[in-house]
């Protein structure tokens, strides 16, 4: 196991009860080499720490991440008072992995898989139009992004001095203390 995932794992669980403590900032860069940052839902660690990400393959940042897969994923814990900045390679996983967390998804957020393609121009639907049949299977769409970290920055924001550290994958891994 990393040395950082013990601190991740000890600042989620102070952090359990908030829905939003799965809430990470993705960061790629753009077609036109430009910036570009959303949130997305933390699902868990692979076998291997690759970090996942559920996502619809009709998005843009799939084209961008076709073009360039590196990626950093920022993750504040206010009441743990830290911030870890993982950064890495991303790749979809289009293997068992994807199978089971399509079956782990409610039948609501199943749904959501279905809907018209993220970013295109909206047009009026009902709510009927957002359904899915219970029996339909996992949509072509639906993908799971692995991020395989090499690069981990954790800020902790102590009273008077904040500590921040990092972790570099190079044959392993590599700790270094930093100012912050």
């Amino acid at each position: 196991m990393p040395p950082w995932l013990f601190l991740i794992n000890a600042a989620q669980r102070k952090e359990s009860r908030v829905s939003s403590s799965r809430w990470v900032q993705l960061a790629t860069i753009g077609i036109d080499n430009t910036p570009r940052v959303r949130t997305v839902v933390f699902r868990g660690w692979s076998k291997t720490y690759e970090m996942e990400i559920l996502t619809d393959k009709r998005s843009q940042k799939i084209n961008e991440l076709d073009l360039n897969n590196n990626v950093e994923i920022c993750w504040f814990f206010s009441k743990a008072k830290c911030q870890f900045r993982l950064r890495g390679k991303s790749s979809l996983d289009e293997g068992k992995d994807t199978s089971r967390h399509w079956e782990q998804l409610t039948e609501s957020s199943k749904s959501m898989w279905s809907w018209p393609s993220p970013g295109k121009s909206f047009v009026s639907i009902s709510k009927n139009d957002l359904e899915s049949d219970k029996n339909i299977g996992m949509p072509d769409n639906f993908s799971l992004l692995k991020i395989k970290v090499n690069h981990v920055d954790h800020l902790t924001l102590n009273k008077p001095i904040h500590i921040r550290k990092r972790w570099i994958l190079k044959d392993e891994w590599i700790e270094e203390r930093i100012n912050p």
